[in-house]
């Protein structure tokens, strides 16, 4: 599987949909090699057993096409979210924001998630900022749903995000302006009916 460069530190290797597996995020530390997600093929758990570096991995959240890989790869330390955890039970749970220095300064916060039960974002050198699937609603009887409150507090995380890119799993161009995301959230969110906790849309009308 090719490595897609983003910067002289952070590469991915892309989503698959045959299998169907996540964008598989790295960053390369002084120490460790950050690996966000970890896919659900044999191409990604070959392609990252070849990576230099001990690894410390971080998963957006629970599902299979972000988690299935993790038995099969070493790793020093396990971050995750609260719901991850739980269904994992394993790795150290992201309760708030999280930073460290590795050569690249990294971040670890907690995303309420609309696709998902709680999820954990990675910002690196306050420049690019990894989201998996954070963004997107979920798929309910042919629909997208939103849960609006959690539409509005992502927003409200995202806008003090200080990264200028967000990177989104599952999309043709991987990395995006920070305006654009936040503008198409936005968008989702203008469409509310007042007094309505949710959001059902088109699978068509959701897609970013």
């Amino acid at each position: 599987m090719k490595l897609r460069t983003i910067s002289e530190r952070i590469a991915y290797f892309p989503a698959t949909t045959q299998p169907l597996s996540a964008d598989v995020g790295l960053v390369r530390g002084d120490r460790f090699c950050w690996v966000f997600d970890v896919g659900n093929s044999q191409e990604v758990v070959k392609a990252l057993q070849e990576q230099e570096g001990e690894k410390q991995i971080i998963l957006s959240h629970f599902h299979q096409d972000h988690t299935a890989n993790l038995a099969q790869i070493p790793y020093q330390q396990l971050y995750c979210g609260a719901y991850t955890r739980e269904k994992l039970q394993k790795g150290t749970v992201i309760q708030s924001p999280f930073s460290c220095e590795d050569g690249v300064k990294l971040t670890l916060f907690p995303l309420p998630a609309v696709h998902e039960k709680g999820a954990v974002g990675l910002e690196v050198n306050e420049e690019y900022a990894f989201l998996g699937d954070a963004v997107y609603g979920a798929r309910k009887k042919g629909k997208v749903a939103y849960n609006l409150n959690f539409v509005k507090d992502t927003i409200e995380i995202l806008e003090k995000c200080r990264a200028s890119s967000f990177l989104l799993s599952h999309t043709a161009a991987f990395v995006y302006p920070k305006a654009q995301v936040l503008a198409r959230l936005k968008a989702i969110y203008a469409l509310r009916t007042p007094g309505e906790a949710y959001l059902f849309l088109n699978p068509h009308t959701a897609q970013f």
